[in-house]
């Protein structure tokens, strides 16, 4: 297997720049902005990019086809709709990520949303024990039925069996505190990483590092929970109607967005939160919504919904081929396939760093395709077209699916 370095996360105030001009990052505080936000993180894709926005496995937006001089004119209007930090270094390290049905799932912990405040409110007034990369990212799993258990960051806080943990990166020792406790801990771990010059905790020796020398009471935690995918299209949570939208292939057009709030004004709550499956929930909205919403995913059997892949070319500038083209081109035969189908624009596999069933990794020559593997993996189907790609997947994989 290739090691393939994956790149830096672009922030509001460091943008990346692609094949179709900088990529912009709107992180909306806790995954949640109101119609008017959007109205205006909308009229800003279209004014100053290229009018298409990329929905992100954290929750975040990301705005394509910026100049850098137009992020700049963004900015002001981004801080002034309260989307963004005016920190700069705070802007990038803001990556707390909560459940985007923490005040709706029964299941919930209610302390959650106030465990994420306290959080965030602790890393503004500790600027200086920020030595961390914009990648390091802090999860809140308030034990939510349709949650994050089966999500990772580098800190992860967990209700479980009844108690609050620290869990680091994907590690079964964990940290068992407290409520009152668990950001004062958090706050001196990232002061720990400081004086090491750790920039991560997903590397299990960074993690045992921290455990030996510090004496938190700690348990064992083996994550057992299958991941229950919360439905598409019109819901019923604590009784109250949610409408969940799937995006294909995790790409907004800023209109789709503009007429998102005009929905959520009509039949919601004025308010749009974006989930870390790349879809995004109204909350308290009517079921008499969904025949307004064509242009999304809204039924359950939808073929895309198992189908995942980056902007590719020419949007990446690492993108080797087309891959919109190529994933609108295997939406017929994927029909009734519950197999995810990663498509990728290149050996780094942004879009589903995971084992797929199904992936294919664009070459200059083609694509090669993958089973139960990665995108940078080794194969003997190498640089094939799209029509060898789906004779072999009728032959050799759907045939006995």
């Amino acid at each position: 297997m290739n090691h393939i370095r994956r790149g830096w996360c672009p922030s509001l105030y460091k943008p990346m720049e692609t094949g179709d001009g900088f990529l912009c990052r709107i992180k909306p505080f806790f995954s949640s902005m109101t119609s008017e936000q959007a109205k205006i993180i909308a009229e800003l894709s279209e004014q100053y990019g290229n009018g298409y926005i990329n929905l992100s496995q954290k929750g975040n937006l990301q705005l394509r086809g910026f100049t850098r001089e137009n992020i700049d004119l963004a900015i002001p209007r981004i801080i002034k709709a309260h989307l963004g930090s005016n920190d700069a270094m705070m802007e990038e390290k803001r990556n707390i990520m909560i459940s985007p049905l923490w005040d709706l799932d029964s299941s919930r912990n209610p302390e959650a949303y106030a465990i994420a405040v306290e959080l965030q409110n602790g890393l503004e007034d500790h600027p200086d024990i920020h030595p961390l990369t914009g990648k390091f990212s802090f999860l809140i799993d308030g034990g939510e039925y349709y949650g994050l258990q089966n999500i990772y960051a580098d800190v992860n806080i967990r209700f479980y069996e009844g108690h609050w943990i620290i869990q680091l990166g994907q590690n079964e020792q964990v940290i068992q505190c407290s409520r009152q406790d668990l950001v004062k801990i958090i706050l001196g771990i990232i002061q720990f990483c400081r004086k090491h010059q750790l920039k991560r905790l997903l590397n299990s020796g960074n993690v045992q590092l921290y455990l030996q020398q510090n004496f938190h009471p700690t348990i064992k935690y083996i994550n057992i929970h299958q991941h229950n995918a919360l439905p598409i299209g019109s819901s019923q949570l604590s009784a109250t109607s949610i409408v969940h939208l799937g995006v294909p292939f995790g790409l907004l057009r800023a209109s789709q967005l503009l007429h998102l709030a005009a929905i959520a004004d009509q039949y919601g709550n004025r308010t749009i939160r974006f989930t870390p499956w790349r879809s995004i929930i109204l909350p308290h909205c009517s079921p008499e919504a969904l025949p307004a919403l064509s242009d999304f995913i809204i039924t359950q059997d939808d073929p895309r919904l198992y189908m995942t892949t980056c902007p590719g070319k020419p949007f990446c500038i690492q993108g080797q081929q087309a891959t919109m083209d190529a994933v609108s081109s295997l939406v017929p035969i994927w029909k009734n396939q519950k197999s995810m189908i990663h498509i990728s624009g290149c050996a780094k596999g942004c879009a589903s760093p995971q084992i797929n069933p199904i992936t294919l990794c664009a070459t200059k020559e083609g694509y090669n395709l993958i089973f139960n593997g990665k995108a940078d993996q080794e194969t003997p189907y190498q640089n094939l077209k799209l029509t060898e790609i789906i004779n072999l997947l009728q032959t050799e994989f759907l045939s006995s699916h």
